[in-house]
């Protein structure tokens, strides 16, 4: 028995119930994250982030993004400077 239940006379059941009722909320999250992640797409294509790994190409598809991801921010920030 738990010393709190002993000084407080609780009944040991009652925790039992707080326990039973932090598993639901961390079932409810993991949950929620897993159709999260659906909902993105990251399980659409789980084989291909080993071959994006190996993409050190500077003409590569994943740099092509990646430069016009930085161009666009880089002109997002002077309109926020002008």
């Amino acid at each position: 028995m738990c010393p709190n239940c002993i000084l407080n006379q609780a009944n040991p059941e009652s925790g039992i119930w707080i326990a039973f009722g932090i598993c639901g909320i961390f079932f409810v999250m993991a949950v929620v994250a897993i159709l999260w992640a659906f909902k993105n797409g990251d399980f659409e294509d789980p084989e291909g982030s080993k071959f994006e790994m190996l993409d050190d190409d500077e003409d590569g598809e994943i740099a092509r993004k990646a430069k016009e991801a930085i161009r666009r921010l880089r002109e997002r920030e002077q309109k926020g400077e002008a």
